[in-house]
């Protein structure tokens, strides 16, 4: 019946509601089961025609376009293993109150003016950013400044965090964006897989400069701390692997690789290998007022310090 609707709307002039519903429809395929798959798969094709279904088929389902280049992806993240840039499955801690959440909150809030609009990477919809991340603005640390001002107690307890977890000293690197925030607020939009599959491979660009820093020369992480998560659902990293890593984890196989789901919870610092293949698993943010904000750093291990350096 939606995809009656979304044709009918299309018949009619009226190409958003028609693209908005078919969406909408494409969604219930999340849910199917794998009799409805087939009949499913052949309702997109009736409608769209083949072009339609195979992207339906190859990105919309999965979250990615191609399962070959996914798996070129995966084994380029364990070649730069190999030569030490070690790559780290996500691991959980808990670091924050609820009570401190609260306070994050409110200074993000305090803080309006300074949220930038992510809109290369998310068009119209609502994306922001509370200082800047080096693979949207580059380096700048114009806003250094002021997160530190409101931010220096909750940077003193992930630095704390991350030197129990790693056994070594953690720094915030000098002349580099300090870790900031996501901010996807409330949208339909971030029920889809629409977050790139990638890697965190920006210090490579953010250092460059200096040969020290190449691909593949150092150990580096990633880490996301959630301050505030949507009400229903489920929320977290997708990861993608050769093979499946753990049993207590929701999975997908795919011929080549295996995409696992690691759930996220308010206040939990989750760390993990930078070059390992992630993504941002859908959300339902539907309700007013809801959304995912998240601090979010990078780090890599200075040999000659023998400490961490983070950025974001």
């Amino acid at each position: 019946c939606l995809l009656q609707y979304a044709f009918r709307c299309c018949c009619k002039g009226s190409k958003f509601w028609g693209t908005l519903t078919l969406v909408f429809a494409v969604s219930i395929g999340f849910i199917r089961s794998e009799r409805g798959k087939d009949i499913f798969d052949q309702q997109i094709e009736a409608f769209g025609g083949t072009t339609t279904a195979n992207l339906y088929r190859e990105y919309i389902s999965p979250g990615f376009m191609s399962e070959e280049h996914l798996a070129f992806q995966v084994e380029a993240a364990s070649f730069f293993d190999n030569r030490g840039a070690e790559i780290i499955l996500p691991m959980m801690i808990p670091v924050l109150t609820s009570t401190q959440c609260k306070s994050i909150l409110d200074s993000i809030h305090k803080l309006r003016d300074y949220w930038k609009h992510a809109n290369v990477s998310a068009g119209p919809f609502p994306m922001f950013t509370l200082g800047h991340a080096s693979y949207l603005h580059g380096n700048r640390t114009n806003l250094n400044f002021i997160l530190k001002k409101e931010f220096q107690w909750l940077y003193d307890i992930v630095i704390h965090s991350l030197e129990n977890y790693l056994g070594e000293k953690v720094y915030l690197k000098e002349g580099a964006n300090l870790p900031g925030f996501h901010l996807y607020l409330s949208s339909f939009i971030w029920g889809f897989p629409v977050a790139k599959v990638h890697s965190d491979i920006q210090y490579s660009d953010q250092f460059q400069t200096d040969e020290t820093y190449s691909l593949g020369s150092k150990k580096v992480i990633s880490f996301t701390l959630p301050i505030h998560l949507p009400v229903l659902g489920s929320h977290g990293l997708f990861t993608y692997t050769a093979n499946q890593t753990s049993l207590e984890l929701k999975f997908r196989k795919f011929s080549k690789f295996v995409r696992e789901m690691h759930p996220y919870k308010v206040g939990h610092l989750v760390i993990h290998g930078g070059l390992l293949i992630h993504q941002i698993a859908p959300s339902f943010m539907g309700l007013p007022g809801d959304g995912r904000i998240t601090l979010q750093g990078h780090g890599f291990y200075d040999s000659e310090l023998k400490s961490w350096a983070l950025y974001w």
